[in-house]
């Protein structure tokens, strides 16, 4: 029999673990089909199909591929985009607040550019409970008027543009918890034709944090904390999606999607 080695360490060893879920879709597939992780649900008759694009952006193309479609010309007609289908196409979305522990967080980033104007739109960009709303639901999370938010989906958290709203050039950030819905609170201005990245955090309460990146690469600067959050225990899949408030067609631009299951350490 061989003898046994004793090792001995004067420190304490790290113990590594497996890395978290992660998501980061910076659209690099030639084809939308070439894509296992996106899927996009145009509703109607679009304007421009969705697509990757060589001339979406700012400046234009670069770091990474763009995704980019045009709605149907018809009022709430939305185009949906959902990342993390996980190879089901618009299936179980796979995310779940309540399981990253105390001191963790879920995180979505959607960087996406307003094209041609901020007028006659909606957009909602965050964390959402289904990947396929409906057809003429205005988004997720919405703003017809004011800063009443109205929810198509049960749970959700993000931020929203909506030309409907008071201050109807600035983001707005908020959630609904089983229905429950947040005023909507003034965010940064929005400027045509610029990049922005949306950042929505959801701790394992469901508390809800918003965040914006004024440019790639660039830091988050912290704009506030959802009133009521989202249920904990719910299923959310990262959403994207834009829809007009008129019969004019609402284009839409996407250069990543960010998302992740951040345990706590």
């Amino acid at each position: 029999m061989k003898g046994v080695t004793s090792i001995r360490f004067n420190r304490s060893v790290g113990q590594l673990h497996p890395p978290p879920p992660t998501i980061m879709e910076d659209m690099l597939f030639d084809v939308l089909a070439d894509s296992p992780m996106v899927t996009v649900t145009q509703s109607g008759t679009p304007a421009t199909a969705a697509a990757i694009s060589a001339t979406a952006g700012d400046p234009v193309a670069g770091a990474g591929g763009w995704l980019a479609g045009g709605t149907a010309a018809v009022d709430a007609e939305i185009d949906e985009i959902a990342v993390g289908g996980l190879g089901t196409g618009a299936g179980t979305p796979p995310f779940r607040a309540d399981q990253v522990g105390t001191g963790g967080v879920l995180v979505v980033e959607w960087a996406h550019t307003i094209p041609t104007a901020l007028t006659t739109r909606q957009y909602f960009a965050g964390f959402s409970d289904d990947p396929v709303e409906g057809t003429t639901t205005n988004g997720a999370l919405n703003i017809q008027s004011g800063t009443t938010i109205t929810d198509v989906a049960t749970d959700a958290a993000g931020w929203i543009f909506s030309s409907l709203a008071t201050n109807p050039t600035l983001y707005k950030f908020g959630a609904t918890d089983s229905g429950t819905q947040d005023t909507a609170t003034d965010g940064p201005l929005a400027v045509a034709n610029t990049w922005t990245g949306l950042r929505t955090e959801v701790d394992v309460n469901g508390d809800c944090y918003f965040f914006v990146r004024g440019t790639r690469g660039g830091s988050l600067t912290f704009y506030g904390k959802s009133a009521n959050g989202t249920s904990p225990d719910v299923l959310l899949v990262p959403l994207f999606t834009a829809a007009p408030t008129t019969t004019t067609s609402v284009p839409w631009e996407i250069d990543y999607c960010f998302a992740a299951a951040s345990h706590a350490v």
